[in-house]
């Protein structure tokens, strides 16, 4: 249960910090490394039964 906490927590943030890029008019690719980072935190292994 925590493991799954923790990597929706990093998801997030992840996010929160996309859109911030993206509101302060960063380049495009600034705010792609974050949509990136987030896929790849879902495609990591959780239990399904959590």
């Amino acid at each position: 249960m925590k493991a799954k906490r923790n990597l929706a927590l990093r998801e997030f943030s992840l996010g929160v910090e996309g859109l911030e890029r993206f509101v302060a008019g960063q380049p495009l690719r600034r705010v792609h490394q974050c949509v990136f980072g987030v896929l790849a935190l879902e495609s990591e292994a959780v239990d399904p039964r959590l």
